[in-house]
């Protein structure tokens, strides 16, 4: 199996989760797009009415497109459930996001959700966060070189700080801003490494999310493994 049928594998039994009159949160990334359609699919031929707060610009408009009422997250008080991919996961279920740079609003959805699921083909299972992936991090234009060279000098001062470039071009968030993704050395301590990020005048959110997934669906050859919290 590729690693898309790994992703399609996992969609089911996060679907069962949906149920009619909820507000759900529907992230970002190419494991997401995959499954905003088969959600529409779902309403359709369950006739059940679902509400979407979408972490990002193009979610949002790929379910509008699909006929799915999106609204603010401005407009609710909570949310019943999220959905989202991760580029790594922990053996503790922590994880890496921001790999599509919508990080910022991927952490308030999940966050306000009463229930986070996560699905990932089991290529994103690591034994430490950042042991294959950079950890993004969300800054203000105004001053991403210095808060950089703070990041850098962090610990044993070996982490290095990219800024985010595609197509040549600074990579520049829904938000306005830009990212920095970070290579990580092997046994930094993910909570220290967060807390000492998130107090740097600049940084607006980390792709660290610790201690908020209820869910993990994971798609292997061998079949979907679910872990819970």
């Amino acid at each position: 199996m590729n690693k898309k049928q790994l992703k399609l594998s996992t969609f089911d039994d996060a679907l069962d989760q949906i149920k009619d009159g909820m507000i759900v949160g529907i992230g970002s990334g190419s494991t997401i797009e995959l499954l905003v359609p088969k959600i529409a699919e779902k309403l359709e031929q369950a006739h059940i009415d679902i509400t979407g707060v979408c972490t990002s610009n193009k979610t949002a408009y790929i379910a509008k497109e699909l006929g799915m009422r999106v609204v603010d997250v401005n407009d609710v008080d909570k949310i019943d459930i999220a959905i989202d991919g991760a580029d790594e996961v922990d053996n503790q279920l922590n994880l890496i996001k921001g790999g599509g740079g919508a990080l910022f609003r991927e952490k308030v959805i999940d966050a306000m959700a009463d229930r986070f699921i996560v699905l990932i083909d089991d290529s994103k299972c690591v034994d430490y966060l950042g042991q294959t992936f950079k950890l993004p991090v969300e800054v203000d234009k105004f001053n991403w070189l210095l808060v950089s060279k703070k990041i850098e000098s962090y610990g044993k001062g070996n982490i290095k700080a990219i800024r985010r470039v595609v197509d040549d071009v600074p990579f520049i968030t829904d938000n306005g801003n830009y990212i920095l993704d970070l290579e990580l050395y092997e046994n930094i301590d993910a909570y220290e490494m967060h807390e000492y990020l998130i107090h740097l005048v600049g940084v607006l959110e980390t792709g660290y999310f610790l201690d908020v997934a209820d869910q993990i669906i994971v798609g292997s050859p061998d079949g979907v493994k679910v872990l819970d919290k």
